[in-house]
């Protein structure tokens, strides 16, 4: 059953009441932060909110990743559609959730389809998820060693909110994945068959009302990686071992229903060791390699609703970014020397977003420009958000029934 109306669901439910709600979109023109604000687009991390967004079907369109920052797989890109559908009138047996993604990135053809569904018992409410998706990666050239690799992620998700009190609530969620992999090598590079269960991320979020107009929301998350890989970093199939750890805090303020500001901010720190799979491959550049990194993320968005039918959205980010990779290879070829290298990188940027969203009656759309690609944590391989310069757009279509 839907959860009842409190004092923090009112302040929060700003995503329903402008009505803003649309995937993604809205929370990009705010400069990203997911995990820091209710929207729709929570239920692909969290799976329990499913149950508070019944009912509408949306349409994506641009360079939007749809599972960030929860999601196991590569960045999606390109068309996706989703469906969120209420069982019953009474919203007794809960809501079911299906999301479509076309592609993934342009170099990699793939695909995902997640199922969601989410019903509540009380003052809990329980959301599953079952995803599929894969991704192709790997290089041929006249002048290298040919690779490639198909992989593909079945996940399972489970995740729980809990109405603690009119002014308290919280998300409980993790997934386990399971991986397997077509190795499509030439020569003798080799990977093997990857399935494990060793691949899991954890996380967990509240929204803590301190007065009629502010909340605070502190999260934690967690995730890990360990199966076997190729390796661009040492140049070979490997065993992997990644991890990453993030905690953050954010703040909602709404002093009128019509206008949002989210701050948040938050410190990621991960690492992804690559050991050379020995007698998988005739030749290698490292034995080992480590790529650690630690970011420092900051956000602040607003929303206003200027007109019963216009929205208007921006956010500014501040990103510090700091990467070490190190690379080793003992003496195991004859005749070639032992090899060292270790590289340091700190970036900054501060990318300016904008958006704008329109409202007919039950109908919607957003579009979102952005100087950089907001934030991409939960990637396999896990890594640091790009510092890469450059443009994306997303435009969403949606429909409440």
């Amino acid at each position: 059953m839907p959860r009842p109306m409190h004092l923090i669901t009112a302040l929060l439910i700003l995503a329903m009441a402008l009505p803003a709600s649309a995937t993604l979109t809205r929370v990009r023109s705010m400069g990203g932060g997911l995990n820091y604000l209710e929207d729709d687009a929570g239920a692909t991390v969290w799976y329990a909110p499913l149950l508070d967004y019944p009912d509408q079907v949306v349409l994506d369109i641009g360079d939007l990743d749809h599972d960030a920052p929860g999601s196991f797989n590569k960045s999606l890109t390109s068309t996706a559609g989703s469906g969120h559908f209420q069982l019953d009138e009474a919203g007794k047996w809960g809501t079911l959730g299906l999301y479509v993604q076309e592609n993934l990135p342009a170099d990699a053809p793939g695909g995902a389809i997640t199922l969601l569904g989410a019903r509540g018992f009380g003052k809990i409410t329980l959301g599953l998820k079952a995803s599929f998706s894969s991704y192709f990666d790997g290089a041929n050239s006249s002048e290298e060693q040919g690779w490639g690799e198909s992989l593909y992620f079945h996940a399972f998700g489970l995740g729980v909110r809990w109405d603690v009190s009119d002014k308290v609530y919280g998300d409980i969620a993790g997934e386990i994945v399971n991986v397997q992999g077509d190795a499509t090598l030439e020569g003798s590079w080799s990977v093997p068959a990857q399935q494990t269960w060793t691949t899991w991320g954890a996380r967990t979020r509240w929204f803590i009302g301190v007065s009629e107009t502010v909340a605070l929301v502190p999260v934690l998350d967690h995730r890990q990686d360990d199966r076997q890989v190729y390796s661009d970093n040492i140049g070979a199939p490997a065993d992997q071992h990644a991890l990453q750890s993030s905690t953050g805090l954010g703040v909602n303020i709404m002093n009128d229903p019509d206008n949002l500001i989210v701050i948040s901010g938050e410190f990621t720190w991960g690492s992804q060791e690559h050991t050379r799979l020995e007698g998988n491959s005739s030749s290698w550049d490292y034995d080992y390699g480590d790529l650690s990194w630690k970011e420092a993320h900051a956000r602040v968005g607003l929303e206003s609703r200027v007109l019963p039918w216009l929205t208007l959205r921006g956010g500014l980010q501040y990103t510090r970014n700091q990467q070490e990779n190190v690379q080793e290879r003992g003496e195991s070829v004859p005749g070639e020397p032992d090899r060292w290298a270790e590289a340091q990188t700190i970036k900054v940027s501060t990318p300016v977003t904008l958006g704008v969203g329109l409202h007919v009656g039950s109908f919607m759309a957003d579009l979102v420009l952005n100087a950089r690609w907001a934030e991409t944590y939960g990637t396999i391989p896990f890594a640091p958000s790009p510092t890469t310069t450059g443009t994306y757009t997303g435009f969403t279509l949606g429909y409440h029934f």
